[in-house]
């Protein structure tokens, strides 16, 4: 092996923290009688799963260092593409749907991440640039980015806020 992917085991480390932040802040905020409005509950879902989709899309290349000394970085990359472009999609959706509850800039910048780094997976895929770790790490790293947008935004409208939250 002669990658360096210590930094995907550290992206993996701090996902696996936010997603356990999730369940301090599902906590705090289910003991609010109003509950949680739209916008929060999207911040949340979001959190969720990209810290999930991050630890795992860390932890890939090392399955295919089971059975051998190299990694096919072309596999990896295009299995991160098609999930990228499948979670890219469920995002946008849910923007759109939650759109009177969340700030449009943040939700236009997360858009525009999304699509850049699904782009980027693809044309390594097709060998538009060389698929190494690199562009493998620009998705990851966009999973991990998202999971901290989703924490931050969660943290500051839900618990330091919680006089905003709307009943459902």
């Amino acid at each position: 092996m002669n990658e360096n992917l210590d930094v995907l085991l550290s992206v993996a480390e701090i996902s696996v923290a936010f997603a356990g932040f999730a369940g301090i802040i599902t906590a705090v905020v289910s003991n609010n009688p109003k509950g949680w409005d739209k916008g929060n509950l999207n911040r949340f879902r979001l959190m969720i799963f990209s810290s999930l989709s991050a630890i795992v899309a860390s932890l890939m290349p090392f399955v295919f260092l089971l059975n051998s000394n190299q990694i096919d970085w072309t596999w990896n990359i295009g299995l991160l593409g098609f999930y990228l472009f499948g979670f890219s999609a469920y995002i946008i959706r849910s923007f759109i749907l939650a759109r009177r509850n969340l700030n449009k800039y943040v939700s236009f910048g997360v858009s525009f991440l999304a699509i850049s780094a699904t782009s980027v997976q693809f044309a390594a895929l097709f060998g538009l640039v060389t698929a190494n770790l690199g562009i493998y790490f620009l998705g990851v790293f966009y999973l991990f980015i998202q999971s901290c947008i989703a924490f931050v935004r969660l943290v500051t409208e839900a618990i330091l806020r919680p006089d905003d939250i709307q009943l459902k």
